[in-house]
């Protein structure tokens, strides 16, 4: 039976289309728009990056880059953590979450991010009365209600705006910091931070254009105030995995070093995101997905997916060599890079199996696996401090091991077998 939605979204997604031509399979334009959406958000977002780093100090150039970290953990309790939720139920029958649901979350979640953004800024030494305060206040409202419209519009199949709003804000950011360039004016922390509020209200815009994105029906809260607790505490868990190094390393780094671990993370992180972009638009797919369905060729996405990591690092390797020299922190910075890079291409792989099981497993399972990630991870910093004091970013040399443990063991508990496994004999048996 077709979910609510499925007809609708396809009508309107233009990349959900194929086109077939003589000898040729049929060509799915949504996996080819994830891609080209993904690599026009990176290129936008390397050419701010870089002109932040060419042209802004290290020490204001790291104090942003806390700020945007900072926000990014307050989306997290800004939302609830229901970002998930919202992809999970949007088609569900009857609507699993309703317009009362982003009203009530906001209502909840807002103050409380408020809160943690006053404890991290005081813990990391940053003044919390002032502009930035302000300005990161106003983009976390902002960036809340973005993040659950899209997410419900994700579980609908509209995956365009969710991939692309990212480059939208790159862009913003690089014309407004040419901008105050070329009028001579003084680039700080809280300039980029305007500037950055300024790119969330025109993605904001969008959202709300009809066809581009979607929003829940109108009705009472659907959606139970225990799960939404339940995904607070995974999607807090996973933060800490996935976008706290930099605020971790901040915590006992100087901030010029604050800078080029963010010059490497953003290089070594496109690859993933590449990934990611595409396995959006699979989402609906995923959602029906079963353990006895899922076979070797079924798995083949992300064995795919890491070939393709693979010529995407040797590409990056060379960006960063060759743009070292143009940055105040980069020869630092491609020493980092270089440390991280093999954790980020094994992401490559893994990221389809992290994707999978948030959709299918419990969220209360989620949670108990994120615990032990988190728990392993700050061990790892523990040790990695210990013996290499200055070389945080080693940190990563363990995540390889125990990220690739961890996911297949997940995959084996969930769905009954191990997918690296699968996918070398079903290797062996094509080559046989």
């Amino acid at each position: 039976m077709t979910r609510p939605g499925t007809q609708q979204a396809q009508a309107m997604n233009l990349l959900d289309r194929s086109i077939t031509l003589p000898g040729f399979r049929a060509v799915q334009l949504r996996g080819l728009g994830a891609l080209a959406s993904r690599l026009y958000a990176y290129l936008s977002g390397f050419l701010a990056v870089f002109l932040m780093a060419a042209y802004v100090s290290p020490a204001e150039f790291g104090e942003y880059s806390i700020y945007q970290s900072v926000l990014e953990a307050a989306l997290v309790v800004g939302t609830l953590g229901s970002s998930l939720l919202f992809s999970r139920e949007a088609g569900s029958v009857p609507p699993g979450v309703r317009r009362g649901d982003v009203l009530r979350t906001l209502a909840i979640g807002i103050p409380l991010a408020t809160l943690l953004i006053v404890l991290i800024l005081k813990v990391q030494h940053l003044p919390v009365a002032g502009a930035p305060f302000v300005l990161m206040v106003s983009t976390l409202a902002v960036f809340s209600f973005i993040s659950l419209r899209l997410s419900y519009s994700r579980g609908l199949g509209y995956a365009g705006l969710l991939n692309l709003e990212t480059g939208i804000r790159s862009s913003t950011l690089v014309l407004g910091i040419a901008a105050l360039i070329v009028l001579g004016f003084e680039l700080g922390a809280w300039q980029l931070l305007l500037i950055n509020l300024l790119a969330f209200l025109i993605v904001g815009a969008a959202s709300m254009r009809t066809g581009w994105a979607a929003g829940p029906p109108r009705g009472r809260p659907a959606l139970r105030l225990q799960s939404q607790g339940g995904a607070t505490v995974y999607s807090l868990l996973m933060f800490l995995l996935r976008k706290s190094d930099l605020l971790v390393v901040a915590f006992f780094m100087p901030l010029g070093y604050v800078g080029a671990f963010k010059v490497a993370f953003l290089l070594a992180e496109a690859p993933s995101q590449f990934v990611q972009a595409f396995l959006y638009t699979k989402t609906r797919a995923m959602l029906g997905a079963e353990a006895g369905k899922l076979d070797a060729s079924t798995l083949q996405l992300a064995k795919q997916s890491f070939l393709l990591g693979c010529v995407l690092f040797a590409g990056l390797a060379a960006l960063i060599t060759v743009a070292a020299p143009l940055l105040k922190v980069g020869h630092e910075a491609l020493e980092i890079f270089l440390c991280i890079a093999p954790y980020f291409l094994l992401r490559t792989y893994t990221i389809h199996h992290e994707m999978l099981l948030a959709l299918k497993s419990p969220v209360a399972a989620l949670g108990g696996w994120a615990l032990l990630e988190v728990a392993l991870r700050l061990a790892s910093y523990g040790v990695v401090v210990s013996v290499f004091p200055g070389k945080p970013h080693y940190v990563f040399f363990i995540a390889f091991f125990t990220d690739f443990l961890l996911y297949e063991v997940r995959m084996r508990a969930l769905f009954g077998f191990y997918p690296i496994v699968r996918l070398v004999r079903g290797s062996f048996e094509r080559a046989s």
